[in-house]
């Protein structure tokens, strides 16, 4: 098997990550090929170039806006032609790699990326983008897209909550229409989640039950509301949706979302995406994923 890391170039000088290669590459006897990412609009041709060179499996070194590129870039490749992918957390946040129980050592996530069985899993999409882990909107959209890059560097994680505190009391529900599989409703939230993966927003727990192969979303609203949600809407298997009376789950396929007023931006993954109507739906097994063989992720 060929496999190529291409990492942030933020992150590849860290002595652990650079000795976590040499380990790999001397005592693993494994030829690792490493490739640096300098900038985010590299990331589609060196991915393209590494699948036409019979590349099998890239790894993904950073944190989940890296995890977010690779993904995007990966399926514009014929399904028969696609690199599988592997994780080297090593970004700020690590959400997905975090809820999927991916090492956060270096040395143990690359030596599961390198040995590791590669299992399909569902991508999500909304309009043209894709997605792995969490599309969000509302309030923790804002607080993503307007965290200091300074103040992730110095406080890692929490630096979202601390944004998040200042925010807090300035922050205007969205107001919309939202289709949930056959069923539709109006009203407003304060943030609306459609997930894959289960957390986001430097480790707050969206979507307890999620599997990232079941082929479905878990679609989280939190409203103060009495939204006329329909009745045929599947509640969720775990209670944890309904013991605050304004966070709810439910389960679909397909999802849209068009607000009200206009332009509206959302996350994915913690990368920035604006539009004025947000069309969301799952791409079942469309991703061959490395992931621990007891990750809570999968077995749906």
């Amino acid at each position: 098997m060929k496999v190529r890391l291409l990492i942030n170039a933020q992150k590849a000088t860290r002595p652990l990550v650079q000795e976590a290669i040499s380990w790999v590459r001397l005592h693993h006897f494994f030829a690792l090929d490493v490739h640096t990412i300098y900038h985010p609009s590299e990331v589609e041709t060196m991915v393209q170039e590494a699948a036409d060179n019979g590349i099998n499996r890239l790894i993904a070194g950073g944190g989940d806006g890296t995890l977010n590129l690779l993904v995007n870039a990966l399926m514009k490749i014929e399904p028969s032609l696609r690199p599988e992918m592997a994780i080297l957390p090593v970004g700020t946040a690590n959400d997905f790699a975090r809820a999927a129980t991916v090492p956060l050592d270096p040395f143990e996530a690359l030596l599961l990326a390198v040995d590791g069985d590669a299992a399909p899993v569902d991508v999500g999409s909304v309009n043209e983008r894709f997605f792995l882990n969490v599309a969000s909107g509302g309030f923790g959209a804002q607080v993503t897209a307007e965290t200091p890059p300074e103040l992730k560097a110095l406080f890692g994680g929490a630096a979202y909550a601390l944004t998040g505190l200042l925010k807090l009391f300035d922050f205007i529900p969205i107001r919309g229409k939202m289709r949930i599989g056959e069923e539709s409703f109006e009203g407003s939230a304060y943030a609306t989640a459609v997930c894959n993966g289960r957390q986001a927003g430097g480790g707050m727990l969206l979507a307890p039950d999620a599997k990232v192969d079941d082929g479905l979303f878990d679609v989280v609203l939190y409203t103060l509301d009495n939204l006329p949600i329909p009745a045929t809407l599947a509640p969720p298997s775990s209670p944890l949706g309904w013991i605050l009376p304004f966070k709810k789950i439910f389960q679909a396929s397909d999802v849209e979302f068009t607000p009200e007023e206009g332009l509206r931006q959302i996350n994915l993954d913690g990368e920035p995406y604006e539009s004025e109507h947000f069309h969301f739906r799952i791409h079942p097994g469309s991703l061959r994923l490395v992931l621990p063989q007891n990750s809570p992720l999968l077995g749906a």
